[in-house]
């Protein structure tokens, strides 16, 4: 179990690529997610990519669980959504979380997920990402930390005690910040 991206929602993809861009980061080409409503960018960061991830077409993603999650937490205003951590089997993880997968696909690469709708409710927590691609590996800086606010109790017992050195603080569940090389991006 390992780190692998973090999620910006914007309302504007193009305004996000350039504020990344102005922290001195390079923004990859990304696509649409099938059936979702959504579609992304990506800035790299070594072996984790942070996801701009934005609204595509509204009525499928307002039709859609994830894509529905999406749409109301940018609406709300742009930044840091969620998280996903790689593992070898969503399955058993699934099984443990008594969560349900799914499939996400964009441009020819794919992923099963787990525990996304719980993420997305609750972004303390990550979900769970297994697929044979990697869309964001390269780049620098590297993503050298994540802080959450929220219950750190339950994150232990969601990640079955992986520690992934993720900062915990109190406050409402949400992730605050990330570590870009020396810089720190809250947004």
């Amino acid at each position: 179990m390992r780190l692998d991206h973090v999620i910006y929602g914007t309302s504007d993809l193009d305004a996000a690529s350039e504020r990344m861009r102005a922290l001195g980061l390079e923004v990859r080409p990304g696509g649409v997610h099938e059936g979702q409503g959504t579609h992304n960018r990506i800035v790299p960061l070594g072996e984790t990519y942070l996801e701009l991830m934005a609204i595509g077409d509204r009525d499928e993603a307002a039709a859609h669980p994830f894509g529905s999650r999406v749409l109301a937490r940018i609406e709300a205003g742009d930044g840091l959504i969620g998280w996903a951590v790689r593992v070898e089997s969503v399955e058993a993880v699934a099984e443990r979380l008594g969560t349900r997968v799914s499939t996400i696909r964009r441009a020819g690469l794919e992923g099963k997920l787990t525990g996304v709708e719980e993420a997305l409710d609750e972004p303390t927590l990550p979900f769970f990402i297994q697929g044979t691609s990697r869309p964001g590996e390269g780049g620098a800086p590297e993503l050298t930390f994540i802080e959450v606010a929220g219950d750190a109790d339950r994150l232990g017992r969601w990640l079955d005690g992986a520690d992934l050195g993720v900062r915990v603080v109190d406050g409402a569940p949400a992730v605050r910040a990330i570590g870009l090389g020396e810089q720190t991006f809250r947004p």
